[in-house]
């Protein structure tokens, strides 16, 4: 189905993103456009839970350790509004393994660099924040997570 197509598509960015911990595959894959379908993708198949899952995974593993690629994402409207697009998808969804990988990417875009503080630090998304940490959905390892 284009479904597990566009799952497997995914897994191999991301596998290609991060293989063993170098990095190094990244800065091609963001010249290609990656960033750009990644976007695309998000919106296009915000009811998929499972394409949505791998996507996250994705973008996650290609802003791993790479403070220059997350200030990419906040200064150039090239690439989509990812931040935006990664809050739509926390505040929105009730899908758990959608949230969690929501949240995982959000933890990975976060950390190592303030670029993308500004775009998670608005009232709305706190609200968010705060509403998922009194749910009896998630996890204790992910309310932990959120506070972080």
């Amino acid at each position: 189905t284009d479904s597990e197509f566009m799952c497997n598509i995914s897994v191999t960015l991301q596998n290609v993103a991060y293989d063993k911990g170098d990095f190094s595959h990244v800065d091609h894959l963001v010249e290609e456009g990656v960033l750009t379908l990644i976007s695309k993708q998000l919106q296009k198949w915000s009811e998929d839970n499972t394409v949505m899952v791998t996507l996250l995974g994705t973008l996650e593993n290609i802003t791993c350790n790479r403070v220059d690629i997350k200030e990419l994402i906040v200064n150039s409207t090239e690439y989509g509004n990812i931040p935006e697009l990664v809050t739509n998808i926390f505040q929105t969804s009730s899908n758990v393994k959608v949230l969690e990988s929501t949240i995982d990417c959000i933890y990975i875009m976060l950390h190592g660099s303030m670029a993308l503080h500004e775009h998670f630090s608005a009232k709305q998304f706190i609200d968010t924040c705060i509403s998922r940490i009194r749910s009896d959905v998630l996890s204790s390892e992910y309310k932990i997570k959120i506070l972080r």
